[in-house]
């Protein structure tokens, strides 16, 4: 393994430390096999970064720092960057193998100015543009507002914070699996009446999709006539379709009084829903939810409003996915 250790001395230290990656490994000093550490110190990392080398990567804060005293950050969005892959503060592209990313902050700091979508509010902290690698993330914490986390291929989030206030969790995944997260809606910069949903799947076909075990759901409050959903749909997935398929599965979740006692929605109908009725493998489905009232306390949700593309898992159908996706927790 080779290692790093950088302090912020001065702007774009993390992109020529990649790029210092590169330069070494095309010179053959390295393998494009061979693990690199990278270590941050604490202090702030304005740039947009981008990573797409085989070389197996970690990178995490030093020893002794907290995730919020080391942030990475600038401002991005649809409007500066077409395309998902290049709107993000940090891209990790399809060439990378193995990715884990460890106790800082990432922050997209973009604000809304206007409701015109053309003007492209979508504003990633993360996006993993990877179907064949894996990404790993620990004790993290990913800030911004629309679209905060993008995912395809195969990642697991641990201990982590995210926040945003729309679809700030989304993508074209294999499968996402979200263990003791604190998942919250923050309030929309704009003022006005305005939805609010976490989750936007467009899963692989017949496969998991995000998958969230142990996790709470909390929300600021918006103003009144705003609905606050944990998964919508994005309505164009199919049987036949190789992904946007609505895979969404809770294990055991609390979800504070905020959101919508129905959690999922079809927009009223507005909206394709697939699978039509969720299973034990794919579409939404979830065991366990309890919701946080206004006191804090943690009682059984209310499930007999719940839309009805939904689906509810039995114990052993929960406690096999938890096995196979959470055994640690």
């Amino acid at each position: 393994m080779v290692e790093f250790k950088i302090a912020p001395s001065n702007t774009g230290i993390i992109a020529q430390t990649f790029k210092k990656i590169k330069e070494i490994t095309a010179s053959g000093s390295i393998d494009i096999d061979t693990p690199v550490r990278i270590l941050l110190a604490a202090g702030k990392y304005p740039g947009i970064l981008s990573y797409n080398l085989p070389n197996p990567l970690i990178l995490e804060g030093m020893p002794g720092t907290k995730p919020e005293d080391i942030v990475l950050l600038a401002e991005n969005c649809e409007a500066f960057h077409k395309d998902t892959e290049n709107r993000a503060v940090f891209v990790i592209g399809p060439n990378a193998s193995e990715v884990t990313l460890r106790g800082f902050t990432i922050e997209n700091t973009h604000l809304k100015t206007c409701d015109d979508a053309s003007l492209g509010n979508q504003a990633e902290a993360l996006c993993f543009h990877n179907q064949n690698g894996s990404l790993l993330c620990q004790n993290m914490r990913f800030i911004s507002r629309q679209d905060t986390v993008h995912v395809k291929g195969f990642s697991r989030f641990e201990d982590c914070y995210i926040t945003g206030d729309i679809d700030f969790i989304w993508g074209y995944c294999d499968t996402s699996v979200w263990v003791n997260c604190k998942i919250h809606t923050r309030e929309d910069n704009r003022p006005g009446v305005r939805p609010a949903y976490v989750v936007q799947s467009r899963a692989l076909n017949s496969r998991p999709g995000f998958i969230f075990v142990d996790c709470t759901f909390t929300a600021d409050k918006r103003p009144e006539g705003s609905e606050l959903w944990i998964g919508r749909s994005q309505g164009t997935g199919t049987k036949d379709s190789v992904d946007r398929w609505d895979s969404i599965a809770l294990i055991d979740c609390k979800i504070d009084e905020n959101y919508d006692d129905r959690i999922w929605t079809d927009e009223d109908g507005k909206k394709t829903v697939y699978p039509e009725k969720g299973c034990k493998d794919f579409g939404w489905r979830e065991f366990g939810t309890k919701r946080i009232n206004s006191n804090g306390d943690e009682i059984a949700d209310n499930t007999a409003v719940r839309n009805p593309h939904g689906y509810f898992m039995k114990k052993e159908e929960a406690d096999s996915l938890r096995s196979e996706f959470a055994p640690s927790v």
